[in-house]
């Protein structure tokens, strides 16, 4: 005798065996580690800011002027462009030395605590990051980069209420933008507030209805809520606007998965790794899903038409 399970997502049945229907859910949960939230450019590491994800920060602000050269034989601080540099080349250790430099010249420069900031969190150290932010904030208490950065960094310190009041502070000052709600999201999730990190996210990508992030941690937020047929229409809108980062294929193979669409679950593990082919967990998910044979009276789902229902739901929150 074959025992059924029956799970009730989006007004739809979808029956599996019990022992399969099981292990996929204990494998969505566990794996939902991989790429939670997703805050973080596509180069950088995976933090929990971004169902993703060390956490992304923006692109480094404009270079002031530039300052003189000093003639041969002159020792002078590194220049704000020496120090750019190197944190352009990824070399973070070498831009927080020559920010931290830079910014005992220069201790009224707002742009210099928040690059010394970048590049200390980049580099591993947060509590420098931290106390960057700060000072930058001391500085310029408007700064919204500053507040929204130092909000990761308290983010993944483990203190998001002191986090949600810069991302409030950040919010007050940019209305217009999308990624203080996308943050206020990871701290409504942090704090167990799931229906309230819906909301921010969902605001978020109303500021922005080309977010993707925003939209991969609503996704992801879904598959950790075990709403995997909810999660489809984000996932899907976000690797449509962008289908060059290897996390949002990911999670959507995991929403695939959970749904008993192996065959398309591993097209989208398939495309994770050809973009990023050393990504541990699209691996793992490739691997344990090919082996998964898929029940054909599942039928694949339309993601041009999940990603265009989604559309459709932006404009009634």
């Amino acid at each position: 005798m074959s025992y059924q399970f029956e799970l009730n997502q989006s007004n739809r049945s979808l029956r599996f065996p019990v022992i399969l229907m099981a292990a996929i859910v204990c494998t969505v949960i566990a794996a939902y580690a991989f790429a939670a939230c997703g805050d973080r450019n596509p180069d950088q590491a995976r933090a929990s800011e971004p169902v993703g994800a060390t956490s992304s920060t923006p692109p480094p602000p404009p270079t002031p002027p530039s300052t003189p050269k000093p003639a041969p034989g002159i020792t002078r601080p590194p220049t704000f462009e020496m120090a750019d540099s190197a944190y352009r080349e990824r070399r973070y250790d070498d831009a927080t030395v020559l920010f931290k430099t830079y910014t005992d010249s220069r201790p009224k420069n707002a742009w210099g605590f928040y690059m010394l900031g970048l590049s200390a969190w980049k580099s591993g150290d947060r509590e420098q990051a931290e106390s960057a932010f700060v000072q930058a904030l001391t500085i310029d208490s408007t700064h919204v980069k500053s507040h929204l950065n130092l909000s990761r960094v308290l983010l993944e310190s483990g203190q998001p209420d002191s986090a949600l009041e810069h991302i409030e502070a950040a919010i007050a000052l940019d209305s217009t933008s999308s990624e203080p709600l996308r943050l206020q999201g990871r701290v409504f999730e942090s704090q167990g507030k799931n229906d309230d990190a819906i909301v921010a996210y969902q605001r978020g990508i109303v500021k922005n209805d080309s977010d993707t992030w925003a939209m991969n941690n609503l996704g992801a937020l879904y598959i950790r809520l075990e709403r995997f047929e909810d999660a489809i229409g984000p996932l899907a809108r976000a690797n449509e606007i962008d289908d060059k980062v290897a996390t949002f294929h990911n999670n959507l193979g995991m929403a695939l998965e959970s749904t008993g669409r192996f065959e398309q679950a591993v097209e989208q593990y398939r495309s994770a790794l050809s973009i990023e082919g050393t990504y541990g967990k699209a691996v793992s998910n490739l691997q344990r899903v090919q082996q998964v044979k898929q029940d054909p009276s599942i039928t694949p789902v339309d993601l041009a038409e999940r990603s265009k229902q989604f559309q459709d739901q932006i404009s009634k929150w």
